[in-house]
């Protein structure tokens, strides 16, 4: 963290201004002792910034662990309140759409179901009036045809 405050402060210097750190450098540390100073400061900026990848490529491991999955989303819900809060009522709203389609889709399947099952009746009451003997006064003696 301490690094990228450095190189915040790094980036809002102007040319004139690092010129003017420069020279006062160059003044109260003298010709000799400037180089190998930058050398360690250098060194000290490149085992700040190797040890904040490395914070950050744990934490993220971490977080990318999907038994983590509710922390994540509460960051997140109170990074992005609003945007999260729309997106948990989209996906409501779809659910909901989504559970009516399938309650209309059972509701026709059955009413097809039950079309069929009544088709069935019907030609099967058909058939048995079809094999029923013609003759009113054969139905009577319980004489069939032949």
């Amino acid at each position: 963290m301490a690094g990228a405050g450095l190189t915040a402060f790094l980036q809002n210097l102007s040319g004139g201004e690092m010129i003017v750190i420069a020279i006062v450098a160059l003044v109260v540390l003298g010709p000799e002792r400037l180089p190998e100073l930058a050398r360690g400061a250098g060194r000290m900026v490149h085992k700040l910034r190797t040890m904040t990848e490395g914070l950050q490529t744990e934490v993220r491991d971490v977080m990318d662990d999907p038994s983590m999955q509710p922390l994540r989303e509460l960051g997140e819900l109170a990074a992005r309140p609003r945007q999260k809060l729309t997106q948990y009522a989209l996906e409501a709203e779809a659910e909901e759409r989504a559970r009516k389609e399938a309650a209309v889709h059972d509701l026709h399947d059955a009413a097809l179901a039950e079309a069929e099952a009544a088709e069935t009746e019907a030609a099967e009451a058909e058939a048995e009036a079809n094999e029923a003997p013609e003759d009113p006064a054969a139905r009577s003696n319980g004489v069939g045809p032949g």
